[in-house]
């Protein structure tokens, strides 16, 4: 192997590990506790009624058992655009038709082992070029016609390994990452495209968020998303 590759990188890496995340429950967890007990509210679900669907400020419409699930709310902001990624759609949202341009929001699930999901702007494209340019890569959230759905699918070949700031366990190796890109139609959720991308982004991060999975993953750079989308967004 090449003595790049072998080389540990020099660059520290921080990382956040599921330590953060139980202190921030118990924290929740602590302040709800304290509400309930200073308001005196009794349980709000009975020992004994079934679990209760989804939460009333994101209501389906009647009749969608399965598959993808209508939203009876419209689009407001970001979030309700990244539920598209899990099997929402928006009756109202505007159409993918037209001329173009045809705006749209790129949401990111980078890790195998957390279900967050972040919205991604093309900083580069959607900033530095044509209003009409930004209006396709930056829309208003009502006025997006498509959702592209980034995904980590599974890694390949090690790269390097990278130092980071953990005495238990002082490097973690990067590896290739594998995505599938699905692009969607926010008015029913329709898939427009899908295509499979390998992390060109080889670099140790300066951050990384892990779970269970120790494991890094080399990113999809912006100039892959573009290449990948413009057609779809641009033509």
């Amino acid at each position: 192997m090449d003595q790049v590759d072998e080389r540990v990188s020099r660059r520290r890496t921080l990382i956040w590990s599921g330590v953060l995340a139980t202190l921030l429950v118990g924290f929740l967890g602590a302040a709800a506790f304290l509400f309930v007990r200073l308001t005196d509210i009794p349980p709000a679900v009975p020992r004994g009624r079934p679990p209760l669907g989804p939460p009333p400020s994101f209501p389906v419409i009647e009749g969608a058992a399965t598959g993808p699930r209508a939203a009876a709310t419209p689009v407001r902001s970001p979030d309700d655009l990244e539920r598209v990624c899990q099997s929402w759609y928006y009756p109202g949202a505007p159409k993918y038709r037209g001329k173009a341009p045809h705006p749209i929001l790129i949401s990111v699930r980078d890790r195998l082992d957390v279900p967050w999901r972040s919205a991604r702007t093309l900083n580069r494209t959607a900033f530095a070029g044509s209003a009409a340019q930004r209006k396709a890569w930056a829309p208003k959230p009502a006025q997006t016609q498509l959702v592209a759905c980034l995904d980590l699918i599974g890694a390949g070949l090690k790269i390097r390994s990278c130092e980071v700031d953990d005495p238990k366990t002082p490097t973690l190796q990067l590896k290739e990452g594998r995505y599938r890109l699905t692009v969607y139609e926010v008015a029913t959720r329709e898939k427009v495209a899908e295509s499979n991308l390998t992390g060109k982004d080889r670099t140790c991060p300066w951050v990384a968020v892990t779970g269970p999975d120790r494991t890094l993953y080399s990113a999809v750079d912006d100039d892959q998303l573009y290449r990948a989308l413009r057609k779809k967004v641009e033509s």
